[in-house]
Order: C-alpha cells, then sequence, then structure tokens
C-alpha cells in the first residue's frame, strides 16, 4: 500500500467498513502476470575507493524497481571476502541484513559490522561501501530516489 491517509475498509475491523466506496475504487481490468512482473536489473556498483578497494568485476547488487514512485530495492549478495559500493542516492535508506555477517562503510571513516537480524538506516546522499565475511553477505535496501 503507498503512503496514503486514506484507507477504505471492508471487513475485519469494528471501523467504519465503507464497502461501495471500495468497490468503486477498485479496477477489474484483467491482465497477464508478465504485466504486474518487476523484472530485476543490475545496480551498477561505484567504482573501486577507500570504501572498498577490492571492488571489482561484475555487479552483485539487483535493482527491483516497481512502476510506483514511493520506493525502490536493491539486493546486495555479496560472497565471502567480496566488498562492494553503492553510489549516493538522493533519498534515504533501510538496509536489513538477512543472511551472513559483514561490515558497511561510509565517507569520512565510518564502520559498523552487521550481521543476519540488523537493519541500517543509510541517510540521504551517503556513499556506502559493504564487505562480506566469512560466511558472505545478503542485504535488502529500501530506498526513495528523491529529485
Amino acid at each position: 500500500m503507498a503512503n496514503s491517509d486514506n484507507v477504505i475498509r471492508a471487513g475485519l475491523t469494528p471501523k467504519l467498513r465503507d464497502i461501495p466506496n471500495l468497490i468503486s475504487g477498485l479496477t477489474y481490468t484483467a491482465a497477464p502476470p508478465s504485466k504486474h512482473h518487476v523484472s530485476p536489473v543490475p545496480f551498477p556498483p561505484s567504482p573501486s575507493s577507500a570504501l572498498s578497494p577490492a571492488a571489482s568485476g561484475p555487479s552483485r547488487s539487483i535493482l527491483y524497481d516497481p512502476p510506483i514512485p514511493e520506493f525502490s530495492v536493491l539486493q546486495l549478495a555479496l560472497p565471502r571476502g567480496e566488498t562492494e559500493t553503492h553510489r549516493a542516492i538522493g533519498g534515504p535508506s533501510v538496509c536489513v541484513v538477512t543472511e551472513g555477517r559483514g561490515v558497511v562503510r561510509w565517507e569520512g571513516g565510518g564502520t559498523l559490522d552487521v550481521g543476519l537480524g540488523d537493519v541500517v538506516f543509510v541517510g540521504a546522499g551517503t556513499r556506502v561501501g559493504w564487505g562480506a565475511g566469512e560466511e558472505g553477505l545478503v542485504v535488502y535496501r529500501a530506498y526513495v530516489e528523491v529529485d
């Protein structure tokens, strides 16, 4: 559900249920699943830097960019010992570590060890480097690109 103050309820709540309004707002146009499928594309890494000096080769980040302005999601899957740097994104990000352990670095020399279940906030305009530990590292990063 996109960011909104408006909710039309139809059931399973003691609050006001507005079924006629819900039905009038629905679209009943059938379409093949491919119309709604978000195809992943590679998210190019930033050039090597002090954030991840050993970075080389293909991107380990995949971008899922649905046709809505509210957010996009990056999946970063780093094998053991590899690094990758993400360019600065124009809006804030929330990152969730779903597998492994590693480190996140940002400009100015800051570092943070991360592991399974950790959540990291990345401020707008911050370039970050990721490094995988012995187990590898998988991170999902939800962000909004603000112009």
